[in-house]
């Protein structure tokens, strides 16, 4: 269907050679081979034909990452623009296909088992063939405009927010270091986790404001809140009060990180350019 354009995919700074490198080569990659890039991630058994979005996924196309987990944690931030592209592109593609009905997007801070409980909703076949699961961030604009592509392509969207708590969060960021080699930065962390009310508020107001129909319901579109303090299903209550999401300030949820690092006795990364996720 066409190649990504080169201009879009924004250049990253590094002062590591290799990343440079690998960096322009995976920006070469994606922009003269995307159609076969996005075929590839089709055919990965994770993306469930495609029909699971997921940019942390999409970096599995890229062999010098996906060759192993020291790779993975060396070159993530070398392939994540690229990656990003990707799938932004093969969201486009998926909800302009009128095959499909529905969006269910997944969204939470980091460590909140976003890609889980996404996977779990395929393994566990409640997810319709009509059906597609995007898994991302609630940032704003970026994240209205997607949300709004589907509404004018007749694409019903329901969001389901996964809340953790702040210790859980930090628990599951530590677990997938182990198993993938890749860490979030603290900054990344408080960031996501104190912004989450203020993201869905300004998500509500995009869409009211390019969809003014909307504004006659409470919330411009359907969404579920799962609150979680630990990892098992069993303990998820469900709730429809964004308030839910309110955590408190950066500098408060700053203090309550610190706080947990200590509680746990583990170490935490506070600041490596070449490593964040």
């Amino acid at each position: 269907m066409g190649n990504i354009d080169k201009n879009i995919i924004r250049l990253k700074e590094f002062n590591s050679l290799d990343l440079q490198r690998v960096q322009r080569e995976i920006i070469q990659l994606t922009t003269t081979r995307t159609d076969e890039l996005l075929e590839k991630y089709i055919s990965h058994s994770s993306s469930h034909n495609g029909r699971y979005i997921n940019s942390d996924l999409m970096k599995m196309v890229f062999e010098i990452y996906a060759e192993s987990p020291e790779n993975r944690s060396k070159y993530n931030l070398a392939v994540t623009n690229s990656a990003a592209c990707l799938t932004n592109e093969i969201y486009k593609r998926i909800i302009q296909n009128e095959d499909f009905k529905r969006c269910i997007y997944v969204a939470g801070p980091y460590g909140a088992g976003k890609s889980f409980f996404a996977q779990s909703l395929f393994l566990t076949e409640v997810v319709p063939e009509d059906t597609v699961v995007y898994e991302g961030s609630i940032t704003a604009p970026a994240f209205g405009e997607k949300v709004e592509l589907a509404i004018k392509n007749n694409i019903e969207p329901e969001i389901i927010i996964l809340n953790p708590t702040l210790e859980l969060s930090m628990r599951n960021i530590k677990e997938r270091e182990k198993e993938t080699g890749r860490n979030v930065i603290k900054s990344e962390v408080v960031e996501k986790y104190a912004d989450m009310y203020s993201n869905i508020e300004k998500l509500f107001a995009y869409l009211n404001s390019s969809f003014p129909e909307l504004q006659t319901k409470p919330y411009p579109i359907s969404f579920q809140i799962y609150n979680k303090s630990s990892n098992i299903p069993e303990d998820l209550s469900v709730s429809y009060d964004i308030q839910d999401l309110q955590h408190g300030t950066r500098q408060s949820i700053s203090e309550r990180y610190d706080s947990i690092v200590k509680q746990l006795n583990i170490d935490f990364v506070e600041k490596d350019d070449e490593r964040i996720f």
